[in-house]
Order: structure tokens, then C-alpha cells, then sequence
């Protein structure tokens, strides 16, 4: 979804508004949950990517990331992840290493149990990774400002970026 000029897929457009934050996510509702939050407060989104919870994706998160790294209009990234599959530890490595901008999160799956299968292929933990509190971990040690609740996430944006002077 680009707010206000093209949306591509399910996502309701009119929760979504302009502006310069993008905004990757492996869940669905809560990509327009937490666009609406930040609209709220007048948070806008430069992009919103929905990249799927599966276990194969066509774009990894940190590919995506890096599209957001080179993109002028977006200033900072929300990553809206959940338990099952390593994209987020893989992402934490490279924001920690690649990324100038700043990256806020939040992990679903706090409750699920390890080797627990949710209602897709990706959700699933073993070994001690894909699991919300892993990734949390991952996120943090990379510098992340991450979100207890998805409605912290634009709290947290909000105390990043700097009040646009008019």
C-alpha cells in the first residue's frame, strides 16, 4: 500500500494515511491495526508491505528493509513480526550491521508454546528460535526499540521522530 496513491490487496486503504514511516508486517490485521494507531496520532506510512507469515516468502524481511534504507521518504521502519520462522533474527543482524534508520517493532506470540503449530506454516518454534521472546531478544540487541503491545508501537514512533516544522 502506498497511502493515498496505490493499494494493492485485502488491506482496508482508509486505515492507512501518507506519510514517512514505512511499515513492514508478517500479520495481517495488525499491519492496518497499527497504521490506524499511528494515523491517530498523525503518523503517516511512505509504504506498508504485507510479507506473510509462511515459512517461504518471495521477499525476505531484511531485502525489504533495505528498500525502505534507500527510500528518501521514509524515515524510520516499524516491523510488525510474529513467532515461527528466523526473519526476525536474520533482520536484527542486518539492522544492527546495515541500518542508519530507525527500526520499531512488535512481536506477536508471546503465549505460544514451543513446538506449538498455529494456523500457518510459519508459526511454528523449535530450537529455541522463532519464538516472540527470541526474536524480542534479537531485535533489541540490534538496537530496536520494540513494542510490549501493538499499541505502543506508535507511541514509540512518535517519541523517535522529530515534529515536522510548518
Amino acid at each position: 500500500i502506498y497511502p493515498g496513491k496505490m493499494k494493492i490487496g485485502i488491506m482496508p486503504g482508509n486505515m492507512f494515511c501518507p506519510g514517512n514511516v514505512g511499515l513492514i508486517s508478517r500479520s495481517g490485521t495488525l499491519t492496518y491495526e497499527i497504521a490506524g494507531n499511528l494515523c491517530e496520532v498523525g503518523i503517516g506510512q511512505s509504504t506498508a508491505v504485507g510479507m506473510g507469515a509462511d515459512s517461504v516468502v518471495c521477499t525476505p524481511l531484511s531485502e525489504l528493509l533495505s528498500m525502505f534504507e534507500e527510500d528518501k521518504e521514509t524515515h524510520l521502519v516499524v516491523v510488525v513480526g510474529e513467532v515461527g520462522g528466523t526473519e526476525e533474527e536474520e533482520a536484527a543482524e542486518y539492522i544492527k550491521t546495515e541500518m542508519k534508520k530507525s527500526v520499531v517493532a512488535y512481536v506477536a506470540g508471546h503465549s505460544v508454546p514451543p513446538g506449538k503449530r498455529m494456523g500457518h506454516a510459519g508459526a511454528i518454534v523449535q530450537r529455541g528460535m522463532g519464538s516472540a521472546r527470541s526474536k524480542v531478544r534479537a531485535l533489541k540487541e540490534a538496537g530496536v526499540k520494540v513494542a510490549q503491545r501493538p499499541t505502543e508501537v506508535a507511541e514509540l514512533v512518535k517519541g523517535i521522530l522529530k515534529p515536522e516544522k510548518g
